[in-house]
């Protein structure tokens, strides 16, 4: 009996580009080697909105408010979807984070009709500091460092108006 090989259409390479992400308490911290150019996370207010709406999903609005809204898996998931992240360089201990990060944003997208791509863990032995979040990225955020200030902008300039 013959069978048919078959064969796949070879996937399309997506580049990738490494971003630094500082909270503000981050911004003057030393950044890990590496760790691609750094960009202020407080001039992306898509992440957010995106993380808000996502935690938005779970909460009972017949209940109170729980004093943090979104958690840290929201916001993740929020990176995945705003900035296509592909991969976070993450510790061990916040795999699960990452997983309920993927399930959400998964699910976040198929109600609105967004494309979606798990993000991947690439493990780090190195912590990084409180507020910063490395990840490789399909949203082109490379090009010359200029600055977290800048380079945030530079990323929000390709970022869809929520408003």
């Amino acid at each position: 009996m013959q069978t048919v090989r078959q064969t796949r259409p070879a996937a399309a390479t997506e580049i990738l580009h490494r971003c630094c992400l500082l909270s503000e308490e981050a911004l003057g911290a030393a950044l890990p080697p590496q760790s691609g150019h750094a960009a202020a996370e407080a001039l992306l207010p898509q992440i957010r909105a995106a993380a808000m709406l996502i935690a938005a999903e779970r909460h009972d609005f017949s209940g109170r408010s729980p004093q943090t809204f979104a958690d840290e898996a929201d916001w993740f998931a929020a990176r995945i979807l705003v900035l296509r992240v592909r991969a976070f360089h993450i510790g061990i201990g916040r795999r699960s984070v990452l997983a309920a990060a993927n399930r959400r944003a998964a699910a976040f997208a198929e109600r609105r009709g967004l494309p979606f791509v798990p993000a991947t863990a690439v493990l780090s032995l190195r912590r990084h500091g409180s507020g910063i979040t490395v990840a490789d990225c399909a949203l082109p955020c490379g090009g010359s460092d200029l600055g977290p200030i800048e380079n945030a902008r530079r990323i929000a300039a390709q970022l869809p108006d929520f408003s």
